[in-house]
């Protein structure tokens, strides 16, 4: 365990506190944390278009997909509030990252099939971090300064619901990431030509 843990820290110490540590965990614990809430409401951005994409759901699994995330990430929280004094905060962050990637990554696979699994669709790990990083934050910041390291924490990580609601239907015209897999045909409106898009491209870009 020799280097992996921080000793004599103080951060109301000016001597033991090392404040360009703090600041560097605070902005890549908030970018992970950003990431995580992305990953967390893809579900939502995805779910209203999948019977468009020929996906065969009834109105009850559509509201299910969107809903199961939220009740995932509530329980996942009362896991991650105690990680941080066990596992440190880079292994926490890591953990995290990595566990990120399987959702986002199994959205962009299955989202080019509509005859995946009903089951298949279901996620939610990203909402459990917040209650992970927030704590960590507050170790690494002297008292005068929690306050604003957790709000910009808080505030930019929560960003993330707005990053994927706004960008999704953007990305998702772009044949950019056409590589990872080939277009679908949504119908739009009854009546009218379908549109060609690339889901896979609203998980990809943020793996």
């Amino acid at each position: 365990r020799k280097g992996e843990w921080l000793e004599s820290w103080d951060p109301e110490n000016e001597e033991t506190w090392d404040k360009g540590l703090a600041w560097k965990t605070l902005w890549v614990s908030t970018f992970t944390l950003t990431l995580a809430f992305s990953s967390w409401f893809l579900a939502s951005a995805i779910a209203p278009k999948l019977t468009n994409l020929g996906f065969d759901l009834t109105t009850d699994q559509l509201y299910w997909l969107v809903a199961i995330p939220g009740l995932a990430g509530g329980l996942m929280r009362l896991l991650w509030m105690v990680l941080p004094p066990i596992m440190g905060t880079r292994k926490m962050v890591t953990l995290t990252t990595l566990l990120l990637i399987i959702p986002v990554l199994g959205w962009a696979i299955v989202v080019q099939d509509p005859a995946t699994p009903y089951w298949m669709l279901l996620s939610g790990i990203g909402g459990g971090a917040f209650s992970g990083f927030m704590p960590s934050t507050s170790y690494f910041f002297p008292r005068r300064m929690q306050g604003t390291a957790l709000g910009l924490q808080a505030g930019i990580g929560n960003f993330g619901v707005s990053l994927v609601q706004l960008l999704t239907p953007w990305i998702i015209g772009f044949s950019l990431i056409g590589i990872l897999g080939g277009s679908q045909q949504m119908v739009a409106a009854p009546g009218k030509q379908p549109v060609t898009v690339w889901y896979q491209n609203a998980a990809y870009i943020y793996v």
